[in-house]
């Protein structure tokens, strides 16, 4: 039920098996957050879950993301672009809006 209700959802899969997944909640517009990103041990490390991260951002690319995650994922999610600005809250943010507008393609 969670990914019929979700906005889109990504799979990499290795032959019939599935390597990992994320899903996204979003109003398609301005926000999206990143929910369930998950890969299988022997798969992470392999560029596969920033692969992941970039399918998501490639379907809002001038949207606000977030992602809330545990400590041991902020280094991943920094290098997807993500910052946290508040050291107190779990929820790292892609602000995908304002960089849009400082490089001028939104007004």
């Amino acid at each position: 039920m969670a990914l019929r209700n979700s906005a889109w959802a990504f799979t990499v899969w290795d032959k019939e098996m599935l390597a990992g997944m994320v899903r996204v909640v979003s109003d398609k517009v301005m926000v999206a957050s990143l929910q369930d990103l998950m890969l299988l041990p022997e798969y992470r490390g392999k560029g596969l879950g920033q692969f992941l991260v970039k399918l998501c951002r490639q379907k809002l690319p001038d949207g606000n993301w977030s992602a809330r995650t545990t400590p041991e994922n902020y280094d991943f999610y920094i290098k997807c672009g993500f910052s946290m600005p508040d050291a107190n809250n779990a929820t790292m943010e892609y602000d995908g809006y304002i960089l849009s507008k400082t490089r001028g393609d939104r007004k």
